[in-house]
């Protein structure tokens, strides 16, 4: 019904959804769900039926363009040494969740028969749910995955799995019964930003909101020309991050001053998950094979019995268990927009730093497990 060049048509549409959400977020079963995963069903359900289209320019711009600033907007407050002293813990999180998946993988290829492509399958979905959809391709063509059927289906099932491991655990996050089986010292995660401290806030002024743009911009802009210098554009992301927080903790005086940036940043993280939504393809993950749903369910299954296990024995708290675990399964940009939305403030650069680890470790993680499979490991 809207077109993808209907650019104006599309945003009215998008906002709409996001604004429809905030507002059922503020009932008793909204609060469960949460806002974000709202508008992730809403968007999925909208494109299946042709509401929404899949793919546009829009959905781009979003992407490239009020990802980062999102990002850069939340940090302005992030005090780098806080940051890494509580936030350390979730690269612990992390790497459990990383044994995880490459378990669940290995596993899973044990118990589901699919044919004579069965390692290559475990390995791309071994390196895109440690890094993110590049460690999909980089090891696709690193194991000689080339059925074009078969790449399209995996392709769809990633991204639809993704979607509802994504709503999965926004809901997880707003759960009683999780929130108390995992409650240690969420204080120290909720930093200056948390929810005690934005109620009493004082009211955002134009001046204190145009300068944390400003900033974040210029944080954007000087990210991508460093990493494009350094041979990098791909860890601009983690420029980025290291950027704003060095400014954050640096100037963190002159920043307590501005208030506000971190409801333009959730703004732009709901229109963010909108995207997600809408561009997932439902009729592609139906028509996909069977074995592929069984495996990804596998690794899921396995991966999150992990991450629950190792929460319990070293005492990591339900937020820094799902900024991890996004990290792993969806990559830096969802840890952190869920970070965002959460206000768990010291919980957003340390979502970011291990996702891009994921970045780095995804190859490695998807190779092994193929040559393990193969025979080619002694």
């Amino acid at each position: 019904m809207i077109g993808a060049d209907n650019i104006f048509g599309l945003l009215a549409a998008l906002l709409a959804i996001c604004a429809v959400a905030a507002g059922l977020e503020r009932t008793a079963l909204g609060r469960r769900i949460s806002g974000a995963g709202i508008i992730l069903l809403t968007a999925l359900v909208a494109a299946q039926f042709e509401i929404l289209p899949k793919t546009a320019p829009l959905y781009g711009a979003i992407w490239t363009y009020m990802v980062p600033l999102a990002i850069a907007l939340f940090l302005l407050k992030a005090d780098l040494v806080r940051v890494f002293s509580e936030g350390g813990r979730v690269l612990v999180a992390f790497l459990v969740g990383m044994a995880g998946t490459i378990v669940g993988a290995g596993l899973a290829a044990l118990v589901v028969d699919l044919g004579a492509d069965e390692a290559k399958i475990a390995a791309v979905f071994t390196a895109t749910y440690t890094g993110g959809s590049l460690n999909f391709v980089a090891v696709a063509e690193a194991v000689g995955f080339d059925d074009n059927s078969q790449l399209s289906a995996a392709l769809a099932i990633d991204s639809i799995f993704g979607v509802g491991f994504i709503v999965l655990l926004n809901v997880c996050a707003g759960w009683g019964l999780f929130k108390r089986w995992y409650g240690w010292r969420l204080d120290a995660v909720l930093g200056e930003g948390g929810i005690a401290r934005t109620e009493t806030a004082p009211a955002p002024s134009l001046f204190g909101l145009l300068s944390a743009l400003a900033i974040s911009a210029a944080a954007v802009a000087a990210s991508s020309m460093i990493s494009g210098a350094l041979g990098f554009p791909e860890y601009k992301l983690l420029v980025l991050t290291l950027l704003i927080t060095a400014v954050a903790t640096a100037g963190r005086r002159l920043l307590a001053g501005l208030h506000g940036e971190d409801i333009v940043a959730m703004m732009f993280m709901y229109l963010f998950f909108a995207i997600i939504g809408a561009g997932a393809d439902l009729n592609e993950m139906l028509r996909a094979a069977p074995g592929m749903f069984v495996m990804v369910g596998f690794i899921f299954a396995v991966h999150l019995a992990f991450m629950l296990v190792a929460g319990r024995l070293l005492k990591l708290n339900y937020a820094e268990l799902v900024t991890a675990s996004l990290a792993c399964i969806a990559g830096p940009p969802i840890a952190a927009a869920i970070a965002i939305l959460f206000k768990w403030r010291n919980l957003v650069a340390p979502g970011i730093l291990t996702g891009i680890l994921g970045y780095v470790l995804g190859n490695f993680a998807g190779v092994g497990i193929f040559a393990l499979l193969e025979g080619q490991v002694p």
